[in-house]
């Protein structure tokens, strides 16, 4: 079976007749009745009957399911011919997880764009487990995630780490003095930041505590802090975030939790490609601004741009 076989049948389908078939396709109609052979002997049935002194054509039901089956093929085969002509790199297919999208995300994807300019970013935001996952079924190119897990056939790699701090509404009645057991978790605005922080805030507040709101995004996570008696536990960079927009106020407390991590995470067995080299690259150079991020990423070296 090939495109002439395929092209041929469709053609006296549309036309009703072999003679104005071989008329549009410039050939024969001894040519075409072979080609016409040729293929319903590969098939093993018969998909168009054939009369003498009958000029119109007429399908077998056998033909007519045909039909579809030959449309589909001949798109096939139109999209296998372009192959050539695609770019496999057009698109980076990039997942993150919410937070990092508040402080981080904006200004990296404005960079590596104005260095790649032929290539366009398909972003998401997944949490970590699904990144894997994405990762894993070759849905995205490359993810950021927070708390690492083990995939078969996919690598993480810590990129930095920052500090936790405290942040509350400037009109809250909360000082540098404070420690956790001097807070109400009831007035908590609650994001499960890493694994390390959801066991700090266990060993503090209880597995089972009550918080005034539980999110699991940052959409609202400034109108919340404003409520009275508010506050709440974040990563260094987000509180930075906060304070450029909002009547916020942020320090260290006693007994902080452990810096959280930001990973990278990608398909195993093989080394980075361009594209994917140059994103982290640009997420460290925007990361290593940060008075309260320390870079843990092995070196990588960005490619020329394009």
């Amino acid at each position: 079976m090939n495109y002439q076989d395929i092209q041929t049948f469709l053609t006296i389908t549309s036309c009703e007749s072999l003679s104005k078939a071989a008329e549009q396709l410039y050939t024969s109609q001894p040519a075409l009745s072979h080609r016409l052979s040729r293929l319903e002997e590969e098939l093993g049935t018969t998909l168009i009957i054939r009369r003498k002194g009958v000029r119109s054509t007429l399908l077998t039901e056998s033909g007519r399911r045909f039909i579809p089956v030959a449309r589909k093929w001949m798109q096939l085969w139109q999209e296998t011919q372009n192959i050539s002509s695609l770019d496999p790199v057009t698109t980076f297919r990039l997942s993150n997880v919410d937070s990092l999208n508040v402080c981080f995300m904006p200004q990296v994807c404005a960079n590596f764009l104005n260095r790649h300019a032929s290539c366009s970013l398909d972003v998401v935001t997944l949490r970590s487990n699904a990144a894997y996952r994405a990762v894993e079924n070759h849905e995205v190119d490359l993810a950021f995630i927070a708390n690492p897990h083990f995939f078969r056939r996919v690598q993480t790699i810590p990129l930095f780490k920052e500090r936790m701090t405290f942040i509350c509404s400037d009109s809250a009645a909360y000082d540098e003095s404070l420690s956790p057991s001097d807070l109400d978790a009831e007035n908590e605005i609650y994001i499960p930041w890493s694994n390390a922080f959801l066991m700090w805030h266990d060993y503090w507040f209880g597995s089972n505590a009550r918080v005034k709101v539980s999110l699991d995004n940052m959409s609202l996570f400034a109108h919340f802090l404003h409520l009275k008696n508010a506050w709440a536990i974040v990563p260094s960079t987000i509180a930075h975030a906060l304070m450029e927009k909002n009547c916020f106020k942020t320090f260290p407390i006693e007994d902080m939790p452990e810096s959280r991590m930001c990973y990278a995470v990608m398909e195993d067995g093989h080394q980075t490609d361009d594209h994917t080299n140059a994103f982290i690259k640009e997420l460290l150079d925007i990361a290593s601004g940060f008075p309260d991020v320390e870079i843990t990423a092995p070196h990588l070296t960005a490619p020329a741009c394009t």
